[in-house]
């Protein structure tokens, strides 16, 4: 019973941090704004960030992008966000 409400505990904080980021813009590495944040996938096993999925801004190619692209989103690992703040910072 207590794992029960502690996995209920961390899947709303989860939650409360993903609305909390959700709509930030996103930035490469030079400062290139590249879209807005529209989801985020986390690994429930470990309570972090796995992905984060952007819809691109329409001047930008998402194709061009070197992450997962489908149509006017890319899914980009975790791995390759240097920081979260006012706006999503990537390190690539």
């Amino acid at each position: 019973m207590a794992s029960l409400q502690r996995l209920n505990t961390e899947v709303d904080e989860m939650a409360i941090f993903g609305r909390e980021v959700i709509g930030r813009e996103v930035m490469d590495r030079t400062g290139v704004h590249l879209g807005s944040l529209t989801d985020i996938h986390f690994d429930l096993k470990t309570g972090s960030i796995s992905e984060l999925i952007v819809t691109v801004e329409p001047s930008v190619s998402a194709a061009a992008l070197p992450f997962e692209s489908n149509e006017n989103t890319v899914t980009i690992p975790a791995d390759a966000v240097s920081r979260i703040g006012t706006q999503i910072h990537l390190n690539k």
